[in-house]
């Protein structure tokens, strides 16, 4: 049985590249680090499902979430990808959601709490699994916080979005946790800045006090810089092409690796200690280190195929 940890990466603020990361996270731990991952779209803009589709070059979906939700089944919706990688698919349909719970169950817990009794009859086929949710506080997002293990923060360096992380861990987490109590076992592994410019003052003042608020433990080490590679990927599909493709899958290499610190640090500690500090060690100071040097999708292309192996594969 393998441990089916949900992983959310969740921002109250729009555009600061919660959808990209959670695919460039599903794509790394399957492809790089022989993880069994499921990506779980749920917004109806249906980004994630483009972006993994292209990359993988699927153009055709026979089931999307909201009809797996109305039968009452997750894995009828499941699309294989790669031999580590599945998609369940959201479609414009979703708009449906909050009104097939309102119709169908008769208690706030039992409308909450639906899509996580789902998931748990297939999360242990997967060592992960990504559920990418749009920037909202409905009870379609409900749904996905409440059955999530870990919460990512992804904090763009920009004042409204320090502001959104600030809502949503001290008044949006804390506010499932007074409704449903012990129901609620999420934890916020940390907060991921994003889209650091390192030479404007305004955003390095915003990294501090993003530490001094939320504590230098609980704030990742490994920080997204504004690649323009990166950009691309959500219209192309994921590269393995040169260099700079290289340096990003390195990036998320250390995001995926430091993730994974975390999470065993709150399994066996019960908690992250002040001072935890991740050693990266795919990316340091925007180069490859010899390890993101030896990285190797060469066998992967749109089809989906990986040379990718378990010696390979190292955190």
């Amino acid at each position: 049985m393998r441990k089916g940890y949900v992983i959310i990466n969740a921002q109250q603020k729009g555009g600061v590249g919660k959808t990209t990361d959670s695919c460039m996270e599903s794509l790394v731990a399957s492809l790089i680090f022989n993880k069994k991952v499921l990506f779980i779209d749920t917004d109806l803009q249906g980004n994630g499902t483009t972006f993994l589709a292209k990359s993988f070059n699927i153009t055709e979906m026979q089931k999307t979430l909201m009809k797996c939700l109305e039968e009452g089944d997750l894995s009828s919706g499941i699309v294989h990808l790669h031999e580590n990688l599945d998609m369940i698919p959201c479609g414009y349909d979703m708009r449906k959601y909050a009104d097939f719970l309102i119709e169908t169950f008769n208690t706030v817990e039992d409308r909450t709490f639906y899509l996580s009794r789902l998931l748990e009859k297939i999360k242990y086929n997967y060592d992960y699994i990504f559920i990418d949710i749009p920037p909202s506080t409905d009870l379609k997002v409900d749904n996905a916080m409440v059955a999530s293990d870990y919460i990512i923060v992804v904090q763009e360096t920009q004042q409204f979005s320090y502001e959104g992380s600030q809502r949503l861990i001290f008044e949006y987490i804390q506010t499932l946790v007074d409704d449903f109590g012990s129901l609620v076992k999420m934890q916020v592994a940390g907060v991921l800045p994003v889209l650091l410019q390192q030479k404007r003052a305004l955003h390095k003042e915003i990294v501090k006090s993003t530490i001094a608020t939320f504590g230098e433990e609980n704030v990742f080490t490994t920080i997204i810089n504004n690649h323009a590679r990166l950009e691309w990927y959500p219209r192309i599909g994921l590269q393995f092409e040169d260099h700079h493709d290289k340096r990003m899958l390195a990036l998320f290499c250390d995001i995926f690796c430091e993730l994974e610190e975390r999470i065993h640090l709150f399994e066996t500690e019960g908690d992250i200690e002040p001072g935890y500090r991740y050693t990266q060690k795919y990316f340091v100071e925007n180069k490859l280190t010899k390890l993101g040097k030896e990285i190797d999708i060469s066998g992967f292309n749109q089809k989906g195929n990986t040379a990718r192996t378990e010696d390979n594969a190292i955190c």
